[in-house]
């Protein structure tokens, strides 16, 4: 550049004149041009410069002068010139307000506003009070330039009307471009234009005057007289807890100030306590007391006394020492599981209160080295701790806190708890009725856990008597017993003399010195009553027989084990089920093979016996099962049977058919109000309309319920114009869970059509493992309820959250590295799953329109079903001519400009469903709003890879979100691709904790739309 100017920004009053300068920098004798906020203002003839500077001069400014001036070459590029701002305040000199018709208060700097504003480096109202320290600037001083620093070479900025200027103390050097260190000789404040004048004391380029001791005034002019000091701060009632280290401030001011000396504090026993330090500032100071390991004696009254040449000031105050609470009896267990216990903090305490929170302080026994916690704010409320190894006991103590540093008290006393085992279990712990029974261990070495068998008989006597046990590896341990437990396999107690014919049967572990850990063996056989086959899976079912007496007191679960063909019978696959699912599925099995499944109950660790052995095969059409030969058994004995009764039944047709029509049937019929539909059809990209009549509406016919058998229980779902209750249903004597539907009594008439049209869907659809079936309607005072399968894992997009355990429980995910409770075969499963059902869906000719995670429910052993048919349409293009709520963000290019629903648009919705699959429920275009997806999809805009997710999947997703429908990807292509996915094994879907892992955004609000 050429010229620098000689202020960044320059402040002045409407009317005042202003000179604005330009230094030049070279000796070039050249016209200098002026602009004014980029267009030609004026120029200045070389001739009229003085030392090699240009002014520009403005007469009564106003505010249409203010702006920014430039000054260059005439003839250079402005780049080469330099710029300045002018700021012009509304008002006069010296006036303010609304009409300019206000007077200003006295100040020595500053600016006129409603009051006075210091400029950057000053503080105070009318006058100036005072200015900023070294080091310090901005307006009321509040900033700092920093040690390093110093303000050295600082210029900065503030809002109007304050303008750029240099720090206070330092002056800018247009010839050097930089900023002077000092002011000169009796000049102070920002830019050094202030002149000090002092007739005592000395000039000090930051804040002008500075005084002697007993003088004062700008000048220090004015001579001080001594007055008494002050008690300014100092609050009347302090509380503090034993052991902490209070800080106690007192201030106050006189003249002359006092000083760190002139401030302690006494007790009313002479103690004397001096300030640890003093802060003084220019009109008071404040002593800082501080109190190591505050103890009880130094509570009480205390008084602050001050003195100073000018008198002496005190006031007193109270200093209550408070002691943190301690428990005084051990916590309550409640209830305990294998991986959980849970605990209840004793109701007593020494101490004061109030408990700010209460810790559970935990650790095993053994190798339990640090103290795990958790902390809740609520002392009345059991507490849960959680992720634990089972059949592990646990050192658990309480500690409280409350309010203020130090509140936290000691520890209170210790108890031991134990985990159970695996699973439910029924099991001793602790040794509550066991150390009745076992009294004394006569051998002297005492066994290992390891020493003894997994399954014992356990003989027996009354006391007196000794004998060894039965088996044939533990015939070295010897017991005496006083009495005894009797343990049937039911779990039930009962308390009675045994003799040595009767014996346990179940696995026994030696515990303690004195104690035995026994637990019941399952003697329950499961019975395999069906199996179906669907393409390479198959569902294998079993059930226990009536009046077993199985629960979770006797039995943990179902082990259920898959073998090849005999001769060789090879374990190929092992199952888990816990005790309430009654069913499993077995993926990609191989065709023309036979296998065999054996189900067996297991409890913890002990295993019951075995099924009998049940075979299927896989045949090479999806949906043959296993025994063909006697389901044509069945088939020809079902056929003889039916004609038969058809016979009977046709005696009694007459009598009974107007009955059955009332009772088990109901017509539900509804049309639009038009008699023609749009008809839109893609061929290569073109768009063709044409109109056709529409059919006339067929009577819907489905199957009644009685209201009577519905049995609501609770509410499992809501929305803003609908809600599902689970229920109890009777169909043809048969209960069953349910999940209800029901519209609200405010819900629109459109609401009431989608509805019905669900319901319209659900009739014509079928039956499909992978859509939610229904089970039968009901109409009670002119309400539609829908019955479909309940889901008892709610809804998919809920499902993929919940697995988020890096924010459910972090210590969980970093132990085990994962980020997702599910695996990649799960999450690649529920794909699978829902491509299967629309598969079926786009066969029957069948559009959904709403194709989202959150309309997917996740069934029994995980299983995906299509749900939510409210905007489904059975038919092969659909054009929606109604206003009502769309889902924007899962909705294909064509649907948001055309209105148009296809199969293929199905596909795009797919797309984003699979997409929030891999993100485990993440919003999609989650920061994005609808306006900018009609604007940016059509651009080719698309959602970017989730980085946990593979290439292969990722393309088949922008494979689903093609511009033309025609190139999307069918159903079926879809169900293959993913099926293949999965038969490779490979992990497709990265759960692992990767270094910046973050899971996908949530915008419960962009959902809406």
């Amino acid at each position: 550049a050429n010229f620098v100017p000689g202020h960044l920004t320059l402040t002045v009053n409407r009317g005042e004149t202003v000179h604005l300068s330009m230094l030049l920098l070279g000796s070039e004798k050249r016209d200098v041009t002026w602009k004014y906020n980029g267009n030609y203002h004026y120029m200045t003839h070389w001739n009229e410069m003085v030392n090699r500077t240009a002014v520009l001069t403005l007469e009564n400014v106003a505010i249409a002068n203010r702006g920014i001036y430039s000054a260059s070459y005439m003839g250079d590029t402005p780049l080469h010139g330099a710029w300045m701002r002018l700021i012009v305040r509304v008002c006069p000199n010296r006036k303010w307000g609304p009409n300019c018709d206000k007077e200003c208060p006295a100040c020595v700097i500053g600016y006129c506003m409603e009051t006075v504003l210091c400029p950057p480096g000053f503080d105070g109202d009318a006058l100036r009070d005072r200015a900023c320290r070294e080091g310090m600037f901005g307006r009321s001083c509040q900033q700092s330039c920093g040690s390093d620093l110093n303000c050295k070479g600082l210029r900065f900025c503030l809002p109007d009307p304050y303008g750029c200027s240099c720090a206070s103390g330092l002056v800018w050097d247009s010839l050097f471009l930089l900023l002077l260190p000092a002011c000169p000789n009796d000049m102070y404040g920002p830019d050094c234009k202030l002149s000090c004048k002092c007739q005592n004391g000395f000039c000090k380029r930051f804040s002008g005057c500075t005084c002697p001791t007993g003088w004062r005034g700008q000048s220090c002019e004015k001579p001080v007289p001594d007055w008494a000091p002050q008690i300014l701060e100092l609050e009347g009632n302090l509380e503090w807890n034993l052991n902490s280290t209070p800080k106690i401030f007192c201030s106050a001011t006189g003249n002359p100030l006092p000083s760190h000396n002139s401030i302690e504090l006494r007790k009313l026993d002479s103690t004397v306590l001096k300030a640890s330090r003093t802060i003084m500032d220019s009109n008071k100071s404040t002593a800082v007391f501080e109190i190591p390991q505050l103890n009880a004696q130094q509570g009480g009254l205390w008084e602050c006394r001050v003195s100073t040449n000018g008198g002496q000031d005190s006031r007193k105050f109270n200093l209550t020492v408070k002691e943190p609470p301690v428990p005084t009896t051990v916590p309550t267990l409640l209830e305990k599981k294998s991986k959980q216990l849970l605990v209840l903090p004793g109701d007593t305490y020494r101490g004061d209160g109030p408990i700010l929170f209460t810790k559970i302080l935990y650790k095993p026994e053994k190798n339990g080295n640090s103290w795990s916690s958790i902390i809740v704010y609520s002392d009345k409320k059991p507490i849960t701790l959680m992720n634990l190894e089972p059949s592990t006991r646990y050192h658990v103590c309480v500690q409280l806190s409350r309010p203020g540093e130090g509140g936290e008290g000691a520890p209170g006393p210790e108890t031991i708890m134990e985990t159970d085992c695996p699973g439910s279990l029924f099991s001793f712990q602790g040794c509550p009725i066991l150390h009745k029974i076992v009294t004394k261990i006569i051998h002297s070495a005492a066994p290992t856990m390891s020493s003894l068998p997994t399954d014992c008989f356990v003989y027996v006597v009354k006391r007196g008597h000794q004998t060894t046990n039965g088996h044939a590896r533990d015939n070295q341990i010897k017991y005496e017993f006083s009495s005894a437990i009797y343990l049937p396999p039911m779990g039930h107690l009962k308390k009675k003399i045994l003799t040595s014919t009767q014996k346990f049967r179940g696995s026994c572990r030696l515990f303690s010195s004195s104690c035995l850990l026994c637990v019941v063996e399952p003697t329950v056989q499961p019975e395999i009553d069906i199996s179906s086959v669907e393409g390479r899976n198959a569902t294998v079912r079993w059930r226990l027989p009536a009046n077993s007496g199985v629960n979770a007191r006797t039995a943990s679960g179902f082990l259920v084990q898959l073998y090849g063909p005999p001769p060789h019978s090879e374990k190929l696959q092992e199952e888990t089920t816990v005790l309430n699912v009654l069913s499993t599925r077995f993926h990609n099995l191989e065709y023309q093979r036979d296998y065999t499944v054996v189900v067996r109950l297991v409890n913890c660790g002990s295993q019951g016996p075995p099924s009998k052995p049940y075979q299927f095969r896989i045949h090479s059409q999806a949906g043959t099962a296993a025994g063909d030969n006697y389901q044509l058994l069945v088939a020809v004995v079902g056929s003889v049977t039916v004609t038969c009764v058809t016979i009977l039944l046709a005696l009694l047709a007459l009598f009974f058919i107007r009955k059955m029509l009332l009772n088990r049937r109901r017509t539900f019929t509804y049309q639009s109000g038009s008699g023609e539909e749009t008809i839109l059809q893609f061929n290569s990209g073109t768009l063709t309309l044409t109109r056709r009549p529409k059919p006339t509406p067929e009577a819907l016919t489905y199957p009644i319920l009685e209201w009577e058998d519905i049995k609501f229980e609770d509410v499992i779902g809501e929305g803003n114009f609908g809600q599902v209750i689970k229920a109890m249903v009777k169909k043809d004597g048969n209960k069953m869970s349910a999940a209800i539907k029901m519209l609200k009594e405010f819900a629109s008439e459109n609401d009431h059509r989608d509805f019905a049209g669900e319901l319209e869907v659900l009739c014509k659809l079928g039956q499909h493992p992978n859509i939610i079936n229904l089970i039968g309607a009901c109409e009670n005072r002119g309400y539609l309820y829908i019955a479909i399968e309940y889901a008892p894992y709610g809804n998919l997009l809920d499902f993929l959250r919940k697995s988020r355990v890096l924010e459910t429980d972090p210590a969980f995910a970093k132990e085990h590295g994962t980020a997702s409770t599910l695996t990649s075969q799960q999450l690649l499963q529920f794909a699978v799953d829902v491509a299967t059902g629309m598969h079926y869906l786009s066969d029957k000719q069948f559009i959904h329109r709403d194709l989202a995670a959150r309309n997917v429910l996740v069934g029994d052993n995980l299983v995906a079903k299509i749900a939510d048919f409210g905007l489904s349409r059975g038919e092969e293009v659909y054009v929606k001519k109604t206003m009502g709520r769309l889902p924007v963000r899962w909705m294909a290019i064509e649907s948001l400009n055309y209105s148009v629903y296809t199969t293929k648009s199905d596909v795009w919705s797919f797309g984003v469903l699979l997409w929030e699959i891999v993100s485990l429920g993440g919003t999609p275009y989650c920061g994005m709003t609808c306006a900018e997806l009609y604007e940016k999809l059509p651009q080719g805009f698309r959602m970017e890879k989730p980085k946990n997710c593979d290439d292969e999947v990722y393309e088949l997703m922008k494979q689903c979100w093609r511009d033309r429908p025609y190139e999307r990807p069918p159903f079926s292509q879809i169900s293959v691709q993913l099926s293949r996915m999965q038969e490779a094994r490979k992990a497709y879907v990265n759960m692992a904790l990767f270094e910046n892992f973050t899971y996908a955004g949530i915008d419960a609000t962009a959902e809406e739309a």
